[in-house]
């Protein structure tokens, strides 16, 4: 009798337990929908592919989910633009892995896709942007390579048409591209490459407000990285270094700075990846060490004072998502402070070192600016944590496969890339001239 008593009593305080929880707490994925940029949309090795694409995170959330339709706008091999790989792994060399692009699959899909990521989207687009040369204003879109074209296909804006699919849980994540120009482009200005604060927190919110009002049970949000702490432009120090060796040139025992616009780089200086094809022809070595003497351009350098804009500017909007966000009950992911702990300490996961090093650390592809596989698998399951912290109940992604446990391309290519240089750090490494082309292409400036 008291058994019976006591599993009763059990029964009735996991039944309160339960019941307390509130109905919409638990996510329902039943139509899910995600807004944001080439982050969103899994682009990968300078390239939005199939390959990558079906590995998104939010592709990868669905999966975990068992959502079963959810809709991508899946771009074949080799991909637009076609993706950057490892040409050779002595000296290593990155560059497109074809002249041709890929074709787009699913056009023809008659309603909204389920992820909504376009590459190269900043936030004012999600309400304004209706194809590549228009805006629903009228002001003019600009140009690229299509992306916002072959995802919203004339139907409206990404925000009206998430919308329409009457979402349960929505995630977004965008604001990257309102300053990743900087960075691309070697050059902070206001309104050129970084979007003007006030622009950027009027059109969060008037995004937020809308997505409150699209009657989603769940929304989760996510801030933006730091784009001075990602491969692109933290690999190439400003000094000379042995093209074999990556080890610095000593002169009197002292190292020797690259020659920038103005003469010696200061220490702290930041060298983006497209010095890479400058540097392999003498630019920017001085003619003492075999160089040509001529200093490398202002567009592929980031100064002192344009590092503390962009770091500030990352701040102010990181701030306005929280802010925002708080107000309206939206959680919010700190992907910022994910990556910037990774940059600095690294991550052991499954017995293998994880880093943000160019090539061998295994967490950015060849473009140096967006995540592996590995890398969105690993930011999937933060963003399954936090949906778990506040009702859900998704699975983890099991993240063997993508550390070669499992064979696959993309495991199997990480593994290569983690051995071309001990130490983590590629000597000289020839981002070749198309692959940034391409990069500027897919991100344009403002205006």
């Amino acid at each position: 009798m008291q058994q019976r008593l006591g599993r009763t009593a059990v029964l009735l305080f996991v039944g309160a337990f339960f019941t307390a929880v509130p109905a919409g707490a638990q996510a329902n994925f039943s139509t899910y929908v995600a807004f944001g940029d080439s982050l969103t949309a899994g682009f990968s090795n300078g390239s939005l592919v199939e390959t990558h694409q079906r590995v998104s995170y939010p592709a990868l959330l669905a999966r975990q989910a068992g959502v079963t339709a959810f809709e991508q706008p899946l771009v074949s091999q080799p991909g637009i633009p076609a993706e950057l790989t490892l040409v050779t792994l002595i000296p290593p060399v990155v560059s497109a892995k074809a002249t041709n692009q890929g074709a787009a699959l699913r056009l023809d899909l008659p309603r909204p896709y389920n992820n909504l990521g376009v590459p190269g989207a900043r936030v004012v687009d999600l309400l304004t942007r209706v194809s590549d040369a228009t805006t629903t204003s009228g002001t003019g879109g600009g140009s690229g390579p299509g992306f916002h074209d072959l995802i919203l296909r004339g139907k409206g804006t990404a925000l009206a048409q998430g919308i329409s699919l009457k979402p349960t849980t929505i995630t977004l994540w965008i604001g990257n591209n309102d300053v990743l120009a900087a960075a691309v482009a070697g050059r902070a200005i206001d309104g050129v490459t970084l979007t003007p604060l006030a622009t950027f927190q009027a059109s969060y919110q008037s995004v937020v407000d809308a997505l409150k009002g699209s009657g989603a049970t769940t929304i989760v949000a996510a801030n933006i990285p730091d784009v001075t702490t990602i491969p692109f432009v933290t690999t190439i120090r400003p000094i000379v270094v042995s093209p074999t060796t990556g080890a610095p040139v000593l002169v009197n025992g002292q190292t020797v700075p690259l020659l920038g616009p103005n003469g010696p780089l200061p220490a702290n200086s930041l060298v983006t990846l497209a010095a890479s094809p400058l540097l392999l022809k003498g630019d920017g070595i001085p003619t003492a060490l075999g160089g040509t003497g001529r200093g490398l351009p202002d567009e592929v350098i980031l100064d002192l004072n344009e590092i503390a804009v962009i770091r500030e500017r990352v701040g102010q909007y990181n701030q306005v998502i929280a802010t925002i966000c708080q107000a309206a009950g939206i959680p919010v992911l700190d992907v910022n402070g994910f990556l910037t702990d990774v940059a600095v300490n690294g991550r052991m996961v499954g017995g293998v070192s994880l880093t943000s090093a160019y090539l061998s650390g295994g967490l950015f592809g060849y473009d140096g600016i967006h995540p592996t596989d590995l890398g969105y698998a690993l930011i999937a399951n933060e963003s399954i944590r936090l949906i778990n912290a506040r009702g859900g109940q998704l699975e983890e992604v099991n993240l063997g496969p993508y550390l070669g446990v499992t064979p696959t391309p993309a495991a199997s290519a990480a593994s290569s890339a983690r051995g071309v240089v001990a130490g983590g750090r590629a000597p000289w490494t020839a981002f070749t001239a198309e692959a940034y082309d391409a990069l500027k292409a897919a991100f344009p400036l403002l205006r």
